[in-house]
């Protein structure tokens, strides 16, 4: 979930094979620097970004990172569109994300859940099932809040009763 500027770990599960993580739960990470993080900053304007980041230049975590609140917008915009983000080294060099949104019944995104792989590439034969694992359980988090999707279309409510 988000918390301002971080990201912060409410729940994790691991896997049964051995995998050295630092992350646990209550582990503050920089939302503008993680995938989790731009998963959770999709549903805020280029304004509510700028006021959030007000400095000139983002700190920087990785060559990934974005360097400024416009880049860091762009960014998110197309992870929006997308639907999901896979990202390989993003915020560490020898891990790779796949994040989905987790939205509430106003469609708003209120956490993000993700799955990490312990290496710098993602095998591409396992890719469309992971990221569809990810976001299929996104979902139904998402369900679980009452978000109907039919409801929604790039955040904006959608007359169910056209003819």
């Amino acid at each position: 979930m988000r918390d301002g500027r971080s990201i912060v770990y409410v729940a994790k599960a691991v896997s049964p094979r051995p995998f050295a993580s630092s992350v646990n739960v209550g582990t503050r990470l920089p939302a503008h620097a993680t995938v989790l993080g731009r998963v959770l900053l999709e549903d805020l304007s280029l304004a509510e970004l700028r006021a959030l980041y007000p400095e000139a230049q983002l700190e920087v975590f990785s060559d990934s990172t974005p360097r400024t609140a416009d880049a860091l917008f762009a960014i998110v915009q197309r992870d929006r569109e997308r639907g999901y983000v896979l990202q390989e080294g993003f915020f560490e060099s020898s891990i790779s994300t796949i994040a989905a949104p987790v939205r509430d019944r106003t469609g708003k995104v209120v956490a993000a859940l993700g799955a990490t792989i312990p290496a710098a590439h993602i095998d591409p034969e396992q890719l469309d099932a992971m990221v569809e694992k990810v976001r299929n359980t996104a979902g139904e988090l998402s369900r679980l809040l009452d978000y109907r999707p039919s409801l929604h279309s790039a955040g904006k409510v959608v007359n169910l009763y056209r003819e």
